[in-house]
C-alpha cells in the first residue's frame, strides 16, 4: 500500500516536470526551440558564401579538387598556365560530345594550359568508369558535393572558361557543339589568350 502510494507520488512528479518542461511552460519551450533553429539556420548562411554568375573579367573562384588520377590541383596555384576550366557530367550528351577536344588541347598545349574538367554531382565510380571507358588523360575532377560547382554557378552545362594566367576569366561558353567545331573554338580563345 505504502509503495503504491510512493508510486503514484513519484509519476505524478514525472508528468508534472514533464509537463512544465524544467521550468518552462510548453509555449516557452517551443518558442526558445524556434529560436535556436533560427539561429543555427543564419550561421549556416552566414557561413556559406553566395556566389554570383561570372563574366569576363572576374577573377575566378579559387578551389582545391581531388584528381581522378589520386592528385589534387588548386586552380589559385596554376599562375604559370592559362586554365581551361569546365563542368561537365555523364549523362550529359554535349559534355561528353566535346570530351576529345579537350583531350586533344591538352596534347598540344601541355607546357602552357591546363585541362580541367569537373564533374558535376556524381560519384568517383561512374567518373572512373566514364574515365576509363573513353582512354581520356586530361584532368578530371571530383565535385561530389558540389562545393566547385556552387562557386561557379550557370543554368546548365557543359560550362566552359578560359581563365588567364592572372586568375581572370576571359571566355565563357555556355553549352557545346561537336568535338570538332569546339576544339578550334577553344583553341583560337587559348591563342588569344596565350598572347596577351
Amino acid at each position: 500500500m505504502k509503495y503504491k502510494k510512493l508510486n503514484s507520488v513519484i509519476l505524478a512528479m514525472a508528468l508534472g516536470l514533464a509537463v512544465t518542461g524544467c521550468g518552462n511552460t510548453a509555449s516557452e519551450q517551443a518558442q526558445q526551440e524556434t529560436q535556436q533553429e533560427s539561429q543555427q539556420e543564419t550561421e549556416q548562411e552566414s557561413s556559406q558564401e553566395t556566389y554570383k554568375e561570372l563574366a569576363a573579367g572576374d577573377t575566378a573562384p579559387d578551389f582545391t579538387a581531388q584528381l581522378a588520377d589520386g592528385s589534387s590541383i588548386t586552380l589559385s596555384e596554376q599562375t604559370d598556365k592559362v586554365v581551361l576550366l569546365n563542368f561537365w557530367a555523364t549523362w550529359c550528351g554535349p559534355c561528353v560530345g566535346e570530351m576529345p577536344a579537350f583531350e586533344k588541347l591538352a596534347e598540344e598545349y601541355k607546357d602552357e594550359v591546363v585541362v580541367l574538367a569537373v564533374n558535376c554531382l556524381e560519384d568517383e565510380e561512374t567518373v572512373n568508369q566514364f574515365i576509363e571507358e573513353n582512354g581520356y588523360t586530361f584532368s578530371i575532377a571530383y565535385d561530389v558535393d558540389g562545393s566547385i560547382n556552387a562557386k561557379y554557378p550557370t543554368s546548365g552545362i557543359p560550362y566552359t572558361l578560359v581563365i588567364g594566367k592572372d586568375g581572370v576569366v576571359k571566355k565563357i561558353y555556355l553549352g557545346a557543339q561537336d568535338a570538332e567545331t569546339q576544339y578550334n573554338e577553344y583553341k583560337n580563345a587559348l591563342e588569344e589568350v596565350l598572347g596577351e
